[in-house]
This record gives structure tokens, C-alpha cells and sequence, in this order.
């Protein structure tokens, strides 16, 4: 997880595809993602970009003691759609030129 400034606005990434499908789920908004390659197995890996927020701190705080009950196949939808968008970019003859 990680915090950045990117035009004045602080952002969340994360590379977790689990907490960013809860935080979709629980109707916060995706601002972006940024792609790379990581790992000896050349592995496609998304960092799913969110504003940072009080009520997204505490969403992740919420996820990481395992206080959150979210509904189950609107999650998995998400963490499919996520995971695909990552897989497409990198399978796509125009995702690495954008």
C-alpha cells in the first residue's frame, strides 16, 4: 500500500486486488490504475489508485481487523473485472503503448 501526491490531491494505491474490490464494493471510486511487470515470472501486477479519504482509512482499517461484512458476489464480480483489466492490458497489442 501506498500514499502519493499526484496533483495536489493525496492518493491511495494499493496492489492488493482483494482490499481493492472490497473498497469498489463498498462504492469507492477507482481513480486509475497503474501497471507494471514485477517478479522473476514476469507477472502482470495493478496499483489500484483511490483518493484518499477519512471514511477510506477507516474502510482499510476496518479490512485489515476483519470488521467488514460486504456482499459476496458483488465482491467477487469486482475482483474479477479488476483482474482482468490488469491480464487485458498486458495482453493487449495496445495497452503498452498508451
Amino acid at each position: 500500500m501506498v500514499k502519493e501526491k499526484e496533483t495536489g490531491e493525496d492518493i491511495f494505491s494499493t496492489r492488493d486486488l482483494y482490499l481493492a474490490a472490497t473498497l469498489i464494493t463498498l462504492k469507492f471510486p477507482m481513480i486509475g490504475v497503474d501497471f507494471a511487470i514485477e517478479g522473476t515470472r514476469s507477472k502482470p501486477v495493478g496499483y489500484f489508485k483511490f483518493e484518499e479519504s477519512v471514511p477510506l482509512r477507516d474502510a482499510r482499517q476496518k479490512y485489515l481487523s476483519g470488521l467488514l461484512a460486504i456482499e459476496p458476489r458483488a465482491f467477487t464480480t469486482n475482483m474479477h473485472a479488476l483482474k482482468a483489466e490488469v491480464v487485458n492490458y498486458f495482453n493487449s497489442p495496445h495497452g503498452k503503448n498508451e
